[in-house]
């Protein structure tokens, strides 16, 4: 599951804004894999402007700290915190079909964009790639099968 993705380098020593929904898994000594390929140790980690400014064992310099940018952060499953009813793991969305509430289908979840503002589902529907603010109005319900999207008439078309 994705726990964080990294921004601009922080400083000259290697550090790193990250930001994630779930701080709490960013301790000293957690060790994160990557979208890349590798495994990242946590050393240091500090809040910071509404982000974290993170520090990894394997990141001694301000050039590889910007060579991370973008890059995506994850935890294995099994070492996930629980979330409350109404939050779900970003990879948990990945792969759901997308209904609409009368049950006929828009697409596949492709991916789910998370800023501070607001999450977007980015739904696939064969022909496009179709961005869906993640709120209730929109978003009703998260079943462990689909999701049911109620779009605003035209969204779709």
């Amino acid at each position: 599951m994705i726990v964080g993705s990294c921004g601009k380098a922080h400083g000259l020593r290697g550090e790193v804004a990250v930001y994630s929904e779930v701080p709490e898994v960013f301790v000293s000594g957690a060790e994160l894999l990557t979208n890349r390929g590798g495994a990242l140790t946590v050393s240091t980690v500090r809040p910071h402007k509404g982000h974290l400014v993170v520090g990894f064992a394997e990141v001694a310099d301000r050039t590889t700290a910007e060579a991370m940018r973008n890059l995506q952060l994850t935890l294995d499953d099994t070492h996930a915190p629980e979330l409350p009813d109404d939050e779900y793991w970003a990879s948990s969305l990945v792969g759901l079909q997308v209904q609409h509430p009368d049950g006929s289908q828009l697409g596949i979840v492709a991916g789910v964009v998370t800023t501070g503002a607001q999450d977007r589902l980015i739904v696939d529907t064969g022909h496009s790639q179709i961005e869906v603010p993640f709120v209730t109005e929109l978003v009703p319900e998260v079943l462990e099968t689909h999701i049911v999207v109620d779009p605003p008439e035209g969204l779709f078309d």
